[in-house]
């Protein structure tokens, strides 16, 4: 029983190296990976943003559940790496009447170390 749990373990472990290869290429691309947040958690923190945004100034596609498919296009993305973390930047299109911005925030992703337990590295 014991090695079948170990294999088991194992198992996940190489399951998820392999996504966080995925993740990385994705980053390394500048593109925002979609198996990296789900477009609920995305489409919840665009909607904390824009209510911290100066007036007359909007997200590029809207704030709707329907357009979040485009951020996932729109979002570009940088790795700042420091000595004991990695982190990430968004950058994220704004708009006025006549103008368009980007909006720079640094993300920690929380990081599964076992099965429902997650650690945001700082």
């Amino acid at each position: 029983m014991a090695i079948r749990q170990l294999e088991f373990a194992i198992l996940q472990l190489t399951q998820q190296i392999a996504e966080l290869i995925d993740i990385t290429q994705y980053v390394l691309l500048g593109k925002l990976p979609i198996n990296s947040h789900n477009p609920i958690t995305l489409h919840n923190i665009l909607k904390n943003i824009s209510l911290h945004l100066p007036e007359n100034y909007e997200l590029i596609a809207g704030k709707t559940i329907e357009n979040i498919h485009f951020y996932f296009e729109l979002i570009k993305i940088a790795l700042l790496r420091f000595a004991h973390h990695v982190k990430l930047v968004l950058h994220v299109p704004l708009r006025s009447a006549n103008h368009h911005f980007i909006l720079h925030k640094i993300v920690a992703l929380p990081l599964r170390v076992f099965n429902d337990t997650f650690v945001n590295i700082r």
